[in-house]
């Protein structure tokens, strides 16, 4: 009898099951060759399997939107010295401002992100992404605070020191955060969404602008950190520090949260496992984070995104947002600059979502070039034009022509504000990720700190159509490094990354050759194969 039975089981689950390795197999999936014995999942077994998938998608996408809340909070402060500076300007009386006042206002925010920055990475490996980005409120509450009481020039220097102090907590443990909780076909769609969510603070700042007293701006901007610390506290840990710190079965827990599925959590989770202790076996206890970064795996991504930082910075990214309305008033116009501010919030806003979603169908390498080389056409065009109309009566379509190239300059830049984020979510090494986060972070926010106070005496230096030649001349620059340096992510888990970083290779161009002939799979067919794995091993 029993015989009987393990003969009528074999006929539909195979004893074996073969591989095959697809090209380029160090960044792709070994699938299972297709065998007409595995048996097909029952109506069933898929529908539990699709539910579990839509479930976790949708347990990601909402712990994702937990840490947009608290980025779109921090957008606010970024945005608001465009706000700020024009009101005291108009009335002197309140709160007397000069020149070089208006730019400490402006830059400090600048200047205290690296404070914030350079904590976050041991708060981040220390305490954990998910409380380090509650600690982020605190000194954001404070700020907002201290910015609507403020009564002289240094109350509000303080103030807008504590907002930038808080926005460079959050920004590196945000990224990770949402780096080591998303799939990878998951991942390119929600790690370029915190970018959407600092515009969107910088739109809703510059709308509470036009319409209030800086003073009720400052006290309604506390009202989206509330938010954000009600949502964080139902979010989970991420499942890689949990493990890191040997809390291996809340990781699980958070795994079967963020993927739907315990089976799949735990099969991760195994995975996981196994490449944490082959890096601890190769990697000395007592090596510090100094030595750690002078490794091959970790000087190849510091550089690219170091460099890349500094030539997005003077591509001008930042500068738009801090000066919008003075720039906005350089054309001379009949139009109300605040409106004016607004729209190109607006524009930012669409373009940072339309990003998004391109970053699901189009390669990351291709969407910087197409940016550098767009950004760097339209801030060219709009210099030879300024120049052009120098000492020229004012004509009906200056503005149109000047306007129309600050959008089509503000439609390619949003990518490269975005991609520094996307970049230190993917590229640095898992053991290095939360401390180098925080620390290029830190970097890049002092020298954006420099470029902004120094701004005013560059724009008197070289007037408003040098400043454009700048920002042309370093967005030909980046278009140029990425083209050599920046390698292909999409689609790729953070494991395979790390591994290409550990390869003798500097540029893209002397890859090896097996890189270049992954085909990215299609997702219903990884879940067709799926399916039959699971299939089988179900039965």
């Amino acid at each position: 009898m029993g015989h009987d039975r393990a003969e009528e089981y074999s006929k539909f689950v195979p004893h074996q099951m073969s591989y095959y390795v697809a090209p380029g197999s160090e960044f792709q999936c070994k699938l299972p060759m297709p065998q007409k014995c595995v048996r097909k999942l029952s109506t069933i077994d898929e529908q539990d399997n699709e539910a579990a998938n839509r479930r976790g998608m949708i347990n990601q996408v909402l712990a994702t939107c937990a840490v947009l809340l608290l980025s779109a909070g921090c957008g606010m402060p970024i945005g608001y010295s465009a706000v700020l500076l024009p009101q005291l300007s108009d009335n002197s009386t309140e709160i007397a401002i000069t020149a070089s006042t208006g730019s400490w206002i402006a830059s400090v925010h600048s200047l205290a992100t690296p404070f914030g920055s350079l904590m976050s990475g041991p708060l981040a490996d220390y305490l954990g992404r998910r409380k380090t980005l509650l600690v982020s409120v605190i000194p954001l509450f404070v700020g907002w605070s201290t910015m609507a009481m403020s009564h002289s020039v240094k109350a509000l220097i303080f103030a807008r020191f504590l907002c930038g102090f808080a926005t460079g907590i959050l920004g590196g443990p945000g990224q990770v955060y949402i780096a080591e909780t998303a799939e990878p076909n998951l991942r390119s769609l929600l790690i370029g969404a915190p970018y959407v969510a600092y515009s969107c603070g910088i739109l809703l700042v510059y709308s509470l602008g036009a319409m209030l007293e800086w003073r009720t701006v400052a006290w309604c901007a506390n009202m989206l950190p509330a938010l954000a610390v009600a949502a964080i506290l139902c979010i989970p840990e991420t499942p890689a520090w949990l493990l890191r710190n040997g809390h291996e079965k809340r990781a699980l827990q958070a795994l079967t949260f963020l993927r739907g599925s315990e089976i799949g959590a735990q099969r991760e989770l195994n995975t996981m496992r196994q490449r944490l202790e082959k890096e601890r076996a190769t990697t000395r206890t007592n090596e510090n984070i100094f030595r750690l970064c002078c490794q091959r795996v970790a000087v190849k991504p510091l550089f690219i995104v170091i460099v890349f930082s500094l030539l997005q910075m003077f591509s001008g990214t930042f500068i738009v947002i801090f000066y919008a309305m003075n720039i906005v008033s350089e054309f001379e116009a009949d139009f109300d600059t605040k409106h004016a501010a607004i729209w190109t919030a607006v524009v930012r806003v669409v373009c940072c979502m339309l990003f998004c979603g391109i970053l699901i169908f189009v390669r990351r390498r291709l969407i910087m070039i197409l940016s550098g080389i767009g950004s760097g056409l339209f801030c060219l065009a709009l210099s030879i034009f300024m120049y052009i109309r120098v000492d020229q009566p004012k004509m009906p379509y200056d503005f149109i022509v000047a306007s129309g190239c600050l959008l089509g300059y503000i439609v390619f830049n949003t990518a490269l504000m975005v991609m520094p984020g996307i970049m230190i979510g993917e590229l640095f090494p898992a053991r290095i990720r939360g401390r180098t986060a925080g620390g290029v972070f830190a970097s890049m926010n002092v020298a954006l700190f420099l470029f902004a106070k120094f701004f005013p005496a560059l724009q008197a230096w070289l007037k408003m159509q040098g400043v454009f030649l700048v920002f042309a001349a370093s967005s030909f620059m980046l278009t140029l490094f990425m083209c050599l340096f920046q390698p292909e992510t999409k689609g790729r888990s953070l494991e395979h990354i790390e591994d290409y970083f550990n390869g003798n290779t500097w540029l893209w161009f002397k890859r090896d050759r097996g890189y270049k002939t992954v085909k990215l799979m299609p997702l219903h067919q990884f879940k067709d194969d799926s399916k039959a794995l699971n299939g089988a091993e179900h039965a």
